[in-house]
């Protein structure tokens, strides 16, 4: 009777999750049902408009892949139809799909998103198309079983020397902007999620000023935990090495210098 019993629950618990991924897909499905989302003049603000897209592209990440992405692919192909409506939603797409919890840099929705944007050549933005383009370069190189790419950086007192010569110690590289106060909430908080970890943060400000200024800021007890370095080239480079033009960006190395995880 007890196995029985047990048999039911699982049953019953198979069921439920199968009502509730039936429940999104349609719930997507019908997302934007009496709204013609090729304008933004249905919406009295820009804000609520927000509001809404940020909801649908939550439905989106939960979805299955092929249906998200035919889902994308329509309202994308809709909203062609009017070129700023067009520019507005596929430029929240990035900031939106950035802002959920999964790396989307190794996100295969994310990069349906990129070839669909670059494929369509309906926004009228060179520099749009050009981040755009730049951060899919990005993603071909640095995804997950892929060592990082190489990076020239100096050390506090200017020494030079290359990322991977980390390489024998798991380690975890943190791209910040020493003006960015997330970056440096960031700092403080990674020390107690990887306390086991070699902790190496990059500053792409690009000189020792900027090093100072973080010192400055931050308590001896989180420094302590953190190598610094910075990119004497600046953020124009890790920038087209990395994609870090949203920080703080975090990057998973193995011992090995494999690329075990990135995120921001």
């Amino acid at each position: 009777m007890i196995r029985f019993d047990n048999w039911l629950v699982w049953v019953a618990a198979i069921i439920a999750v199968g009502c509730s991924c039936a429940g999104e897909a349609q719930e997507l499905s019908t997302y934007w049902e009496g709204h013609d989302f090729s304008s933004l003049e249905a919406f009295d603000d820009i804000d609520a408009a927000e509001d809404k897209f940020d909801g649908y592209v939550d439905l989106l990440t939960k979805a299955a892949y092929e249906e998200a992405v035919a889902e994308m692919t329509e309202f994308l192909d809709s909203a062609a139809q009017n070129t700023v409506a067009y520019m507005v939603w596929a430029g929240w797409f990035e900031p939106f799909l950035h802002a959920k919890e999964s790396p989307y840099r190794n996100d295969d929705l994310f990069v349906a998103y990129l070839d669909k944007v670059l494929e369509d050549k309906v926004i009228d933005d060179g520099y749009m198309m050009e981040h755009l383009q730049n951060m899919r370069d990005c993603m071909s190189v640095n995804r997950e079983g892929m060592p990082p790419q190489e990076l020239t950086v100096r050390g506090e007192d200017g020494t030079e020397f290359q990322l991977a010569d980390f390489k024998g110690e798991r380690t975890l590289l943190l791209f910040v902007d020493a003006d960015c106060p997330s970056c440096l909430q960031a700092l403080s908080e990674n020390v107690k999620e990887y306390k086991d970890e070699k902790l190496v943060a990059v500053l792409v400000n690009g000189s020792q000023y900027h090093m100072s200024n973080i010192r400055a800021q931050l308590p001896e007890e989180v420094l302590a935990h953190w190598t610094f370095a910075y990119c004497p080239q600046g953020r124009l480079e890790t920038e087209g090495l990395y994609d870090t033009s949203l920080m703080p960006f975090r990057m998973l190395v193995t011992p090995e210098w494999i690329i075990e995880k990135t995120y921001f």
